[in-house]
């Protein structure tokens, strides 16, 4: 179908996104492309193939080149814990994965097939492959909650959605002129909707990118900017479309995904052309019934059967109930799926033959919706017949929650159940009873949870009981659960409660629009229940409230004691003098702009500090010139030999401890000693490591990128002795940092990466900094090209391999500062002194730090270089000034020079 158009349309725009419009003849030529790719790696008929990508203008060309292959995709989504990609991957069979080296990080442990990198395929045959399907072949599996504790992969042919797509052409009246806002994941089915409809009707898809999707305000634009005529939301999408702005436009509106009030059905209609309500199970194919909603109603009803499709009302005989008797529905057709991947069983418990149907053999599937026929033939959804649940359009198995969070080993009993807010919106909560009645802590449910749940899964309130509550039966009592209060929320935060004008009006609006009973400043808001939808609520009631907050201050926010700060309006213990002019890193967006531009690089981050406090952070530019995602306040870049600031601080924080001691040699401490030359009587010691003065023997600069498989620390150490002489020579050697890694892991029992967490990070609220590339990473760029992969790693990760924020990096500067006045609580001042004393003459390093005595003011900090980033930390011991920036380009010392003229 797609191909046909393409033929008879081949300069006409199939897919905008961002900048970049992709005519149907380019979207055929790079589909093709994709499929030879795959077809090179044995996909073939039903092969399934792992799609994890970003959305942008190779998203459709992938998935209709898996199509074209002959394979049926899995869309994978990169939110997901690796547990659960991992089990959908091995459970579907998959043996080839398309994705990006942004994304190969998070498959590296849990699967082992092949790859197509999406961001290399630039050439290969642009012709179509031969045919190898028909109708009858898989086009996609996706997974949904399962209640055993398993999700479920339902497995859908491309007949079934060639005849959604034909009956959504024929009731929407398809042409050309359509544009349709596709803005869901890929992981929902109703996002094939958006994607392939305009495609077999010659119209245009406006394709959201990862940072526009969920933003109400980004996606109002671009359905202004680009003609969209045709948008489609769960009600809770639509929620916070309306609460961004969305008033009497022309497109025709789409609810779906969930049961849509009757309340938010009626102000819909008022500011469409044309409201459409859908219905419809994944094992169904996306949609089974619909109506076009009227304008004045008490109750939304999910409307009649689409084209080849029938329903069924069933009692618990199987039989046919009266109109207007409650029974459960059952769906038959041409939409229904072939079954659950692997799970034959469970195929037969919810796949049942069709005793009514005009087709002997023929297969319906039981919903476990509960519905009557209305009298004017309409169907009326009144619910669930078992424990499932629908939040954000996601449908929820309870029981898979509750089936995980007895596999804790605190927990001896637990129910999940869906609650309700003031404003209708579902979110979860759970209760827990700990073995012999001891009190399990939230944090470690929750992190428990989140390893192999999905997000919207995780329950965003656990309440601790004695005891669950039973009824007559000896069944569990839902009803008489108890609501959760704060406890349930926050339990491990001491109340604070609100001391400024504006922290009493946000504490107002959360106990309003979350519907919490008590909510202190230092209260996380997603702990509160703040998702990424409710947070919209709370913006919305912020600014009828008069307080300056946006999206983006939300996000990169965790409490409102944070807000406060960011709105102007925080409380200090000191009064605040008056501000004197000067020339701040604000002043310099202009300049930065402009050097950024002329010297190729896509992003910067810049923080900056006066009078020893971080005064501003500033964002600038994109994660990627291949994928225009904004840089914001939390996105990690490489930071290089800053990582030494944290070593030495790790270090230095265990000798105030007394676990270890500055002058003492190494090999007291290492579990396999260095080697030194016979008859030398060489040692050297942790002070001689950190002053870059140890005379240990250069190891291999050796870079590795994504995927390639990085050698282990071990065998970057194996062999490597002292090749000069300690203390005599100084030397920036990346083995002494080698070592020194090995040592703290040999000393303590802890991984490099979990000590620097709990001994540095934590303390110091660096919530973005770790040793390994986390998502939504900036990527690397040479020569204004963005890596191949994305960044570089090295198996020594102490002296280079940090990732972190420009804000992070400033409250540990003005830490270290703040230790060698003596107004630390985590380092001592003898220790902060030693640290910034430069340990060899003319040398200029302290240890782990640059130091410079020679101005009026000295000066402490460090420049960090990795392929494709640039980084500089830098702070003045007496005034207190300094600022770090991050770049993620090798031209970025040219930005790093604006910044300082700025700043000086």
């Amino acid at each position: 179908m797609f191909a046909a158009v393409a033929a008879e349309r081949p300069g006409a725009v199939a897919v905008r996104s961002g900048a970049v419009e992709v005519s149907y003849g380019e979207l055929e030529a790079r589909a093709n492309r994709y499929a030879h790719h795959l077809r090179a790696t044995g996909v073939g008929p039903e092969s399934p193939v792992g799609v994890l990508v970003s959305r942008g203008p190779e998203t459709l060309a992938v998935l209709l080149g898996v199509w074209k292959a002959g394979g049926c995709y899995l869309p994978l989504d990169a939110d997901l814990p690796p547990e659960r990609l991992g089990y959908m991957l091995a459970a579907a069979g998959a043996r080839v994965v398309v994705t990006e080296s942004t994304h190969a990080g998070l498959l590296a442990d849990v699967y082992g097939g092949e790859y197509v990198w999406a961001d290399t395929v630039a050439d290969g045959p642009t012709t179509a492959p031969p045919p190898t399907v028909d109708q009858g072949a898989l086009a996609y599996t996706l997974f949904t909650s399962g209640s055993t504790g398993r999700p479920k992969g339902v497995q859908v042919t491309h007949r079934s959605l060639l005849n959604l797509l034909f009956s959504m052409r024929v009731r929407f009246r398809a042409t050309p002129e359509h544009a349709w806002l596709a803005a869901t994941s890929l992981s929902f089915d109703i996002s094939l909707a958006e994607l392939c409809l305009p495609l077999v009707s010659g119209g245009r898809v406006v394709l959201a990118g990862d940072g526009e999707a969920g933003d109400g305000a980004a996606m109002l634009d671009l359905i202004d900017r680009h003609g969209v005529t045709h948008v489609q939301a769960t009600p809770a999408g639509w929620k916070l479309l309306v609460e961004a702005g969305f008033d009497h436009r022309p497109v025709v509106a789409v609810t779906t995904g969930e049961a849509c009030p009757p309340g938010l059905a009626r102000d819909l209609r008022r500011r469409v052309s044309t409201l459409v309500d859908l219905y419809g199970p994944t094992e169904t194919t996306i949609w089974s019934t619909g109506w076009d909603v009227a304008g004045d109603l008490t109750t939304v009803p999910i409307g009649r059967p689409i084209h080849n499709t029938r329903v069924y009302v069933l009692d618990g005989n199987f039989q046919p109930v009266a109109v207007g008797v409650v029974g459960e529905l059952f769906i038959g057709g041409d939409g229904v799926a072939r079954g659950y991947v692997g799970r034959p069983e469970l195929t037969a418990e919810r796949f049942l033959p069709e005793p009514y149907g005009p087709h002997p053999g023929a297969r319906m599937y039981r919903t476990g919706d509960l519905v009557r026929f209305r009298p004017d033939g309409e169907l009326e959804y009144l619910g669930r017949a078992d424990h499932q649940v629908k939040i954000r359009g996601y449908r929820i198995e309870l029981g898979e929650i509750e089936e995980r969070l007895l596999r804790q080993p605190e927990v001896r009993d637990a129910v999940v159940v869906a609650r309700e807010d003031g404003a209708g919106d579902k979110w979860l909560a759970a209760y827990v009873v700990g073995h012999e009645g001891k009190q399990v802590e939230h944090a470690r449910l929750r992190e428990f949870l989140a390893e192999s749940l999905p997000p919207y899964m995780v329950p965003a309130a656990f309440v601790v009981l004695d005891a669950l509550p039973l009824n007559a039966a000896g069944k569990v009592d839902r009803r008489a659960l108890p609501a959760p209060d704060r406890a349930a929320l926050v339990a491990d935060r001491e109340y604070v409660a609100p001391r400024t004008p504006t922290e009493r009006s946000m504490v107002d609006i959360c106990v309003r629009v979350l519907g919490v009973a008590q909510v202190g400043v230092r209260d996380r808001l997603v702990d509160l229940g703040a998702d990424s939808m409710r947070i919209v609520h709370v913006l919305a009631a912020a600014r009828q409230a008069g307080l300056p907050l946006t999206l983006r201050m939300l996000l990169d926010n965790e409490t409102i004691e944070e807000l406060a700060v960011a709105c102007g309006d925080g409380v200090t213990t000191e009064p605040v003098p008056a501000p004197r002019p000067r020339r701040t890193a604000f002043d310099a967006g202009r300049a930065i702009s402009v050097a950024m531009e002329l010297h190729a690089v896509p992003g910067a981050t810049v923080a900056h500090i006066e009078d020893g406090e971080i005064t501003s952070v500033q964002t600038y530019g994109v994660r990627s010139a291949a994928e225009p995602r904004p840089v914001t306040m939390r996105t990690p870049f490489q930071a290089g030999s800053i990582s030494k600031h944290v070593t030495a601080f790790l270090v230095l924080r265990l000798v105030d401890d007394g676990v270890l001691a500055l002058d003492r040699d190494v090999n007291h401490y290492l579990a396999r000693p260095l080697a030194a030359p016979p008859g030398s009587g060489w040692s050297a010691s942790l002070r001689h490591c950190l002053a870059n003065l140890s005379g240990i023997a250069e190891t291999p600069a050796t870079w590795y990128a994504p995927p390639d498989p990085v050698p282990p620390l071990s065998d970057v150490l194996d062999g490597i002795g002292l090749a000069h002489q300690p203390g005599a020579e100084f030397r920036k050697s990346g083995g002494q940092w080698a070592v020194l890694q090995q040592l703290l892991t040999d000393v303590t029992g802890e991984p490099f990466a979990d000590l620097a967490s709990r001994l540095v990070f934590s303390p110091l609220g660096m919530r973005d900094s770790g040793f390994a590339p986390p998502l939504g990473h900036a990527v690397g760029h040479e020569g204004g090209r963005p890596l191949d992969g994305g960044y570089r790693s090295r198996p020594a990760v102490a002296g280079s391999g940090l990732w972190s924020t420009a804000g992070d990096l400033a409250q540990l500067a003005v830490e270290v500062r703040r230790a060698q006045h003596g107004e630390s609580a985590l380092l001592s001042a003898v220790s902060a002194r030693v640290m910034l004393t430069e340990a060899h003459p003319g040398s200029f390093y302290g240890l782990g730090t640059v130091v410079d005595y020679t101005r009026p003011d000295p000066e402490i900090g460090h420049n960090g270089q990795t392929p494709g980033y640039r980084a500089m930390s830098a702070i003045r011991l007496g005034s207190g000034a300094g600022c770090v920036v991050l770049t993620n380009a090798d031209s970025g010392k040219e930005i790093h020079k604006v910044v300082v003229n700025a700043v000086t």
